[in-house]
């Protein structure tokens, strides 16, 4: 289970770091592939803010189906939570991309300045840049999938991004890791553009609750 959720962090991290353009090599510019690259540029850069439900699966153990709710607030700014049991939260704060295990009581901070740039998180989205790699283009029934790597590390593993064609929409994405493992995030009953509390973003270290509890006590001792 812990080894899948670090998939998902490491997977995560990927999209959300990912440069904000991709170079798509030119067998793959053909005009009904230039139409779905356009058509998904303007999805991503029409959504300011989101709200969305989300199920996450893997190929490993398929029946281990967890649940939660994404939040994002562009630019840079996310939140992931995990239903129970699972004690699990991603929260990008503006500056900061944060993972918080809490029944280990682990947290880590990846800094979103260390990055050129997010699909999700940035303001502005294009596929043309070198850092990354469009590998594939497909229309398959009702959707648009686009699968990327990083050029100069590809054996990292891909990124795909399943989009609905009508209405247009972001349905899933996709983490295919170093080892085989794909992990999977649908998302459903999208919001887009809505109020999203701010508050959301902020994270709250629990650790620095329980110290000025401990400090607390200690003084009116």
């Amino acid at each position: 289970m812990k080894r899948i959720y670090a998939f998902v962090f490491i997977g995560l991290f990927l999209l959300l770091t990912a440069p904000i353009r991709a170079e798509v090599p030119q067998e793959l510019k053909t005009p009904a592939n230039n139409k779905i690259l356009s058509e998904v540029e303007g999805l991503l850069n029409s959504i300011k803010t989101m709200k969305s439900k989300f199920v996450q699966f893997n190929s490993v153990d398929d029946s281990n189906l967890v649940d939660g709710t994404f939040y994002l607030s562009r630019p840079n700014r996310m939140r992931l939570i995990y239903n129970p049991p699972v004690e699990l939260e991603f929260v990008a704060d503006g500056e900061s991309l944060i993972y918080h295990d809490k029944t280990f009581d682990q947290i880590t901070h990846l800094s979103l300045d260390e990055t050129p740039a997010s699909i999700l998180l940035k303001e502005k989205f294009s596929f043309d840049d070198p850092s990354v790699l469009v590998t594939d283009i497909r229309e398959i029934l009702d959707d648009y999938e686009i699968t990327a790597v990083q050029k100069d590390n590809p054996s990292l593993g891909s990124i795909t991004l399943v989009v609905t064609k009508q209405p247009i929409t972001l349905r899933q994405w996709d983490i295919l890791d170093a080892q085989g493992v794909k992990t999977s995030i649908a998302l459903y009953d999208n919001q887009y553009n809505v109020p999203v509390d701010s508050s959301l973003f902020v994270f709250q270290d629990p650790r620095m609750k329980k110290n000025t509890g401990d400090l607390t006590r200690r003084r009116g001792r």
